[in-house]
């Protein structure tokens, strides 16, 4: 919401950058993002004048966010702190004033590792977030490590093993990964298949800027990154470009349905292919079909009508024990 897109919310506080992906997630009860700037006051500023990879976006963008149906988001990335404390402060206060839920940072660190517990059609679903990438120094050092969630397997198990008794559902957004990279690294796959074998139902990765492959721990999908969506391209890397939404359906005592939603950006404004772009559908398919594969493997089934595809783990792989209880003494828990 910062750069470009944020002079344009402070020329029109009413734009909306996310309108032309919405025939994507017209369907969904329960929309999640990655908020990747500030959203605080700065006096026309949305970007520093002094470094180039520092901005935010203005209030409005909170405003913006809500209006797009956007009920849930993660804080927790290298750019939270673009804006110190006054910026972050500012964004939870914009945020909550919109009546947009927020996870991964707070006003002190059992704020920040607290995870977000939204209730839906009965469900509830808890969100951890948190990042494993950071711009400013080292995070150990910093002030921000008391607002800033960090991917400290350590420090969440035991939030995660209580929640998972307390929900029906637990999501974790993952800020991190290599930039403009399809394969996710060895530190990132560590990582998520620590959090995977707490029992967290999905993962939600972000920050390489590119889609990366999916990997799947039996039923329980685990997106590495979904690339960019309300942020400029580079030329040099056309994947940057393109993105896609994941979409899961819950069930109590079903797995996971999951689609990949594919769209291009023009600028920095997302939109859902044209129903004339069946190459683009095509080479996007085959494309994520083929960095999974070193993950494990997907397979793709028909397009529907919203230009979505279903996926679900290939066939003939040796699935790894789901959900596994991280806890001897607690009871059961009925497979996702």
């Amino acid at each position: 919401m910062g750069r470009k897109c944020g002079q344009r919310l402070l020329a029109d506080p009413a734009f909306d950058p996310l309108r032309s992906v919405e025939p994507l997630w017209r369907d969904a009860d329960l929309r999640f993002v990655n908020l990747e700037a500030p959203l605080s006051d700065q006096h026309g500023e949305t970007q520093s004048p002094h470094h180039g990879l520092v901005f935010t976006g203005p209030p409005a963008g909170a405003d913006a966010l809500a209006r797009a149906g956007v009920g849930l988001v993660s804080t927790a990335n290298n750019h939270s702190w673009d804006y110190g404390s006054r910026g972050l402060f500012e964004t939870l206060a914009n945020l909550d004033r919109a009546g947009v839920r927020h996870a991964g940072t707070g006003v002190d660190e059992t704020a920040a590792y607290q995870p977000a517990i939204v209730t839906v059609k009965g469900l509830k679903i808890a969100l951890f977030a948190v990042t494993q990438v950071w711009n400013l120094g080292v995070f150990e050092q910093e002030q921000a490590r008391h607002h800033v969630a960090w991917a400290d397997p350590v420090r969440l198990r035991e939030a995660v093993v209580r929640t998972r008794k307390q929900v029906d559902f637990v999501l974790l957004s993952y800020h991190g990964g290599e930039e403009y990279t399809a394969t996710p690294l060895p530190r990132a796959r560590a990582f998520v298949s620590e959090m995977m074998a707490l029992g967290v139902d999905a993962v939600i990765g972000h920050h390489p800027h590119v889609v990366q492959g999916l990997a799947w721990f039996d039923s329980r999908p685990a997106f590495y990154s979904l690339g960019n969506l309300v942020f400029g391209s580079r030329a040099d890397v056309p994947e940057t470009a393109r993105g896609m939404i994941a979409k899961l359906r819950l069930r109590r005592g079903h797995a996971a349905e999951v689609s990949a939603c594919p769209f291009a950006i023009d600028g920095y404004e997302p939109r859902a292919l044209r129903a004339t772009e069946v190459q683009a559908r095509r080479v996007f398919a085959a494309h994520l079909r083929a960095i999974s594969q070193p993950l494990g493997g997907s397979e793709f089934g028909t397009r529907d009508e919203r230009g979505c595809f279903s996926v679900r783990p290939a066939s003939g792989v040796i699935p790894r024990p789901d959900r596994p209880r991280a806890d001897p003494k607690s009871p059961p828990i009925a497979r996702r």
